[in-house]
């Protein structure tokens, strides 16, 4: 018999320290910790499941490529993708597309990107923050037991009951929907203008096409809300319908049963699912949209859907995450290396994620007006608006004069302009 002086009881919690911790291992938390650990940070990376596991948000942006070449991971992305040239928005009634070429973006840029699993490609930044450096802890959940000016204290539980207390000079939230710290700091609010929720699954046997527009995303204005189309590797295609909440509460039904009707309410959609098989089962989310009342404190720091998260429409999750990312690894060295200055880049960095996610909230808001839509299903390059239109569908979200002021511009003609019919039986390429 152990002397029961001597032993340990298993759930007393372990204390060890780090430069930076970072929780959430999905896009945003695992390219944080790759960049931090490549510069030589003591990073902890913790995912409360394990790779692969199933996520959606599976289209990327052009300008979301330098990213990955910079974290060395494109030639790895390019292997799992189907290649994107574009997004294409198809009519409620399936008559009128228009296709926006991301060649046709007002700069010159990344032309390209690629639709992926999100299970294959988290799961490459997750492994590559590994290759960097960072301690990678998966099916091991995080609370924030302590944070103030000095530090952060964070307890981990692995799946085996392991229970460790992180005291770490700075926290990386990238929980994701989870928003770890917002909750505890109860900073994270709703967005009420946009209370969308979906129905989402993969499909074999959709339809495609063989030439260069066989890989771009198309997205359905359906009636109400609208779908996404998703074409990924090994004939699965990704099929999503998004609407509002209350569209989605008020069903009698299951969500299999809200999905078929909707289908079967606008007919090429229902028929392009008709031959299909479903590939796994039928999800569901709701309560999309919110936001966090900061993007950071002293000792922390929020990336991607930590901060806030916006409707899918236009594909901006990931790269969100990824530029997000990136800026918040800069802040937390920069503030290592000169910490009088903490204050001041974390308000910088605030500044910064609020007026991306309103430059794209306002396409978002509008998705379902009549008129935004007859604009975005007929579009016309005057002065340059709707290449500017492209720009942001690719992911150019700079703080450029030139850019702004033809988006701008689109907002004052979407004001200004009468409703219009969306049909008319033709596609038409953007410009």
């Amino acid at each position: 018999m152990a002397d029961p002086e001597t032993t340990t009881d298993p759930r007393t919690p372990v204390q060890k320290s780090c430069d930076v911790i970072v929780i959430g291992g999905g896009p945003g938390g695992a390219a944080a910790a790759a960049h931090l650990a490549r510069a030589g940070l003591n990073t902890v990376l913790v995912e409360k499941d394990r790779h692969p596991r199933f996520h959606i948000g599976e289209s990327l942006l052009p300008y979301s490529m330098p990213l990955l070449q910079e974290l060395g991971v494109f030639d790895r992305v390019r292997e799992i993708g189907v290649h994107k040239s574009g997004a294409e928005f198809v009519s409620d009634d399936g008559d009128k597309e228009v296709i926006f070429d991301f060649s046709r973006a007002l700069f010159d840029g990344p032309d390209h990107a690629y639709q992926v699993r999100r299970s294959e490609f988290d799961h490459i930044l997750f492994q590559r923050a590994e290759q960097e450096g960072a301690l990678t802890l998966e099916e091991t959940s995080a609370k924030v037991l302590s944070l103030d000016a000095d530090r952060a204290v964070v307890r981990t539980e692995s799946a085996d009951g392991q229970i460790i207390d992180w005291t770490t000079e700075f926290l990386a939230d990238a929980s994701g929907r989870s928003t770890v710290t917002s909750k505890m700091l109860d900073q994270k609010r709703p967005d009420p203008r946009n209370t969308s929720a979906a129905i989402f699954g993969h499909f074999r046997g959709i339809p495609r096409r063989q030439d260069a527009r066989g890989g771009n995303i198309r997205i359905h204005l359906t009636n109400p809300g609208w779908m996404w189309q998703i074409p990924l590797r090994d004939g699965v295609t990704s099929v999503g319908f998004v609407a509002p909440g209350r569209y989605l509460r008020e069903r009698s039904g299951g969500i299999e049963e809200l999905f078929s009707q909707h289908c079967a309410r606008h007919p090429h959609v229902g028929a392009m699912i008709a031959s299909a098989e479903r590939d796994g089962p039928l999800r569901s989310t709701g309560n999309f949209s919110y936001r966090a009342t900061e993007a950071g404190g002293d000792r922390h720091i929020k990336i991607g859907d930590a901060y806030g998260f916006i409707d899918p429409v236009f594909s901006t999750g990931v790269h969100l995450a990824l530029t997000s990312a990136r800026e918040a690894a800069d802040v937390i060295l920069k503030a290592q290396a000169r910490p009088a200055r903490r204050h001041a880049l974390i308000e910088r960095y605030d500044r910064a994620i609020r007026k991306r996610m309103s430059f794209v909230s306002w396409f978002i808001y509008h998705i379902n007006d009549p008129t935004f839509r007859h604009l975005m299903l007929n579009p016309q390059n005057i002065l340059g608006i709707e290449q500017a239109v492209v720009s942001l569908l690719a992911g150019d979200f700079r703080w450029d004069p030139r850019l702004r002021w033809r988006i701008a511009l689109f907002k004052l003609v979407r004001y200004l302009h009468p409703p219009g019919p969306v049909g008319g039986q033709e596609v038409k390429h953007a410009g």
